[in-house]
This record gives C-alpha cells, sequence and structure tokens, in this order.
C-alpha cells in the first residue's frame, strides 16, 4: 500500500493518482457495494469492469484511511447526476448536516483521480489524450468563442492535449457543481472559471503521460497536495 493520507485536509486539497493496473488486493471486491458491483457488470468489457471495480475499491480505501471507518461499512449515495458524497458520517461540530468533507473521482484508462477536502463541493476529472474523428466541429460546438480563440489549429492533432485540457477542466466544475453532463460543455467558461455565473477556483493536473485533468473547488485552497496510490 502507498503512503496514508497525512490527517484531515483542512485548508488544503488533497489529490490522488490510482494506478488501475495494480490488483485489487485481498477481499478487494466484498468492500464494494451492490449498486457498484451491478454498474460494473453493466460495462461491456472486461478490461473497463475491473477498472472500475478498482477505481472504487480504491475510493473505498482511502476514504477508510481519512474517517478511520473499515471501507465495507462507508455508505455513500448518489446526487440526481451521479455525484457521490457520504451518508454515514457528518461534522460533529454543530454543523447540522453538512458533510465531514468532500470528495471526487474520475477514471480515463488505466489511471483514477481522486481529490478529497473540507473547503466545499470538489469535482475532478482526468481525461486520456486520444485522436479525435472531428476535432474541429468538436471544438465549435463544446468550446466557448473565448477558449476557441486561445488557437487557430483545432483541426490538428497538435491541438489535442488542449482540447482535452479544456475538456477536463469543463468537466471538473460540471461534476463540482453536481450537474455531470446535464448542462451543455459550452457554458462552462474554462477561462475565468465560471458556470451559470458562479466562479469556481480551477487546477490543471498533470496525472501521466499521456493524459491531463483539472480539479475544481468552490474555494480555494491553501495548497494542493498530490500522492500516489497505491
Amino acid at each position: 500500500m502507498g503512503p496514508r493520507p497525512p490527517g484531515l485536509p483542512g485548508s488544503d486539497l488533497h489529490v490522488w493518482r490510482i494506478d488501475l493496473s495494480a490488483r485489487d488486493g485481498s477481499g478487494g471486491r466484498a468492500l464494494l457495494s451492490p449498486d457498484e458491483r451491478a454498474r460494473a457488470e453493466r460495462l461491456v468489457s472486461a478490461k473497463a469492469r475491473a477498472r472500475f471495480r478498482r477505481a472504487r475499491i480504491a475510493l473505498r480505501r482511502l476514504l477508510s484511511e481519512y474517517l478511520q471507518i473499515p471501507p465495507g461499512e462507508l455508505a455513500l449515495e448518489y446526487g440526481e447526476h451521479g455525484k457521490p458524497r457520504l451518508v454515514s458520517t457528518r461534522a460533529g461540530d454543530g454543523a447540522g448536516d453538512a458533510p465531514l468533507f468532500f470528495f471526487n473521482l474520475s477514471h480515463s484508462g488505466g489511471l483514477a483521480l481522486c481529490a478529497v477536502g473540507q473547503l466545499g463541493e470538489i469535482g475532478v476529472d482526468i481525461e486520456r489524450i486520444r485522436p479525435l474523428s472531428y476535432p474541429g466541429a468538436l471544438a465549435r460546438d463544446h468550446l466557448s468563442p473565448e477558449e476557441r480563440r486561445l488557437r487557430s489549429d483545432w483541426e490538428t492533432s497538435a491541438a489535442r492535449p488542449e482540447f482535452f485540457r479544456i475538456w477536463a477542466r469543463k468537466e471538473s466544475i460540471l461534476k463540482a457543481a453536481g450537474l455531470g453532463l446535464s448542462r451543455p460543455l459550452g457554458r462552462v467558461d474554462t477561462i475565468r472559471g465560471e458556470l451559470d455565473g458562479r466562479s469556481w477556483w480551477l487546477m490543471d493536473l498533470f496525472p501521466g503521460e499521456g493524459f491531463t485533468g483539472a480539479v475544481a473547488c468552490s474555494r480555494r485552497p491553501k495548497s494542493v497536495r498530490q500522492w500516489s496510490w497505491p
């Protein structure tokens, strides 16, 4: 197992890079809820099913380390657009039903990212930089005019890293807002970090060769600390 979380994040934001090629480990699948097992089984390929399970197992083990609760006992609920949150652990400082901390998970290819914080809602996204069939059309459909003006060669393969960087920033904001892809990506302004008039703090992430990522939070953290798991 890799490094353990150094306590709760407080005013910081913690980001974990998860290698989905690693084996689940002893008893890993038993940690998953019936819903998580069912979601894995709905995926078409064996590789996708294994990666989904490994991402969720790693998430549960990470949350377990932070909260000192057995990973199989963590209860998660999902918002209208699929954003997970804890239901069994609440702040004990008179904050009512406010969650003790916030987290989000994303995976693409053989890597995943998990972000954990206590400052407010979090969204994280990872994208594998891959060939695009219609890069110019995708840029016109999903990027704002300001974003498109960042470069003039959206039709070329050289623009792919920038396209996926912007895409990851958009998804991280949408996930932080709990909206998933229910809003058109063109409505997310990654230059100013805004969605529907609300501002979000944004940071690019570089999880590995051939990947890009981003994390969004409702408040600016004091610092961002990053580790690999396991």
